[in-house]
């Protein structure tokens, strides 16, 4: 084997610059393979990513859509109205909110420990260059387990402040009871307790669309009291907010009550199922992977029908040559080996090539899903464009092969090229 892979090795510097002919094409072809099937692994990924971390069923959670709404201070009041309307529905066991944003505590601000770690955590996001703000999620009690994991439940602080939870990471700096007053409000909150390192949370913006944030360096807190009537806090809940259904709720008369409700007070709200929109989500991303996997697969099929049409001429010219390697000991399934040994070389490499580089790209990109691309281009597309290689090759290689099976060794030795006698 040693004799004909040094063969292998042996013909591709022989003939340069038809192997990187071949190399390019099939570094060009893998790297659009590359990416064709990293983007529709991404896509499916995503999808169970949300699946596994969702803490409901789909089915019994209503997502409020507002299309009409007020900026004014009265609008706050009529919205805390339209929810307390809504969890006194039959069937409804909860209405929840939560909203990702940023608060600045006096106690941290300038806390050095606190910026070291926090300067880290914020480089790169929208609060980069800030580094003594406090990166929050304030969240309905309710709304907790909308994501497994994290924290469960809030505790009442002994000393009646509002209680709040610490990224782990912070637990060697911020110890249970630590009080940070908010200086915009001037409200305090305790640490109650700390949430494991590596806690995420769907993303406020959209969280089936968009993939999961983490909240390593977040703290987690309910709403104050205030919030309730703050116009700017309700805005940015508009999108977020969540009514719980019990398992035997008639979900098509609540959808009807809660937008007959906001058509009656001057705005306009509709409500779908999580399992709605989510069905919706993967109505639309299926034609995109379906096209990714039809570009991979056209793709491969053109750098296939080179490397069949290249080897496959070789084969034929070099029968001459052919014959005296079996004059010097090598058999027919050597000289098949071999050809299959130089369409591997090239294609492996060039393949193992496309994935670095689309690897680099990835880590040096500022894209959205960035996090969820490399999850897929690392787990998922190494190994399949492994699989796609060995049998890109097995196609690749077997008219080749088989022309070389077409002869005995007694034409290639005597030069026949037509097999007569």
């Amino acid at each position: 084997m040693g004799a004909v892979l040094r063969l292998a090795a042996k013909e591709i510097r022989k003939k340069k610059f038809h192997s990187l002919l071949l190399f390019l094409v099939c570094l060009l072809a893998m790297y659009m393979t590359v990416t064709s099937v990293t983007n529709a692994t991404s896509a499916a990924w995503q999808q169970k990513m949300f699946e596994s971390s969702l803490g409901f069923n789909m089915e019994t959670v209503l997502h409020l859509d507002y299309h009409d709404t007020k900026e004014t201070d009265t609008f706050a009041a009529v919205l805390a109205g339209y929810r307390e309307y809504i969890a006194g529905l039959p069937g409804v066991e909860a209405v929840g909110q939560f909203d990702a944003t940023g608060m600045f505590f006096s106690e941290l601000r300038s806390l050095e420990p606190y910026l070291e770690i926090n300067s880290k955590i914020v480089s790169g996001g929208r609060y980069a260059g800030c580094p003594g703000i406090t990166q929050l999620l304030n969240v309905d009690a309710a709304l907790l387990p909308l994501v497994k994991g994290g924290v469960s439940g809030f505790a009442e602080p002994t000393g009646g402040h509002i209680p709040i939870y610490a990224s782990d990471v912070f637990r060697d700096i911020l110890p249970p009871g630590a009080l940070l007053t908010s200086e915009r409000t001037g409200e305090v909150f305790e640490v109650a307790g700390y949430f494991a390192k590596g806690s995420a949370w769907v993303d406020e913006n959209d969280l089936i669309r968009f993939p999961m944030e983490p909240l390593d360096g977040w703290f987690i807190a309910p709403f104050p009291a205030g919030d309730k009537n703050d116009i700017l806090t309700q805005l940015s809940c508009l999108h977020n907010t969540y009514a719980l259904l019990g398992e035997d709720a008639d979900v098509a008369s609540l959808k009807r009550a809660i937008h007959e409700y906001s058509v009656q007070h001057d705005f306009e709200a509709t409500a779908n199922t999580l399992a709605e929109e989510y069905a919706a989500y993967c109505a639309e991303t299926a034609p995109f992977i379906r096209t990714q996997i039809g570009l991979a697969v056209l793709i491969l099929a053109m750098a296939a029908s080179c490397i069949i049409a290249v080897f496959t001429t070789n084969t034929l010219l070099k029968r001459g040559q052919y014959g005296i390697l079996i004059a010097n000991g090598f058999t027919l399934t050597d000289i098949a080996v071999c050809i299959i040994a130089e369409i591997s070389m090239i294609l492996f490499f060039a393949m193992l090539l496309a994935w670095g580089a689309k690897l680099a790209e990835l880590l040096t990109g500022g894209d959205l899903f960035r996090d969820v691309l490399l999850t897929a281009h690392l787990q998922f597309t190494l190994p399949a464009c492994f699989g796609i290689g060995v049998l890109l090759v097995i196609f690749s290689a077997a008219i080749p092969a088989a022309c070389i099976f077409r002869y005995r060794p007694c034409e290639l030795m005597g030069g026949n090229t037509n097999g007569d006698h």
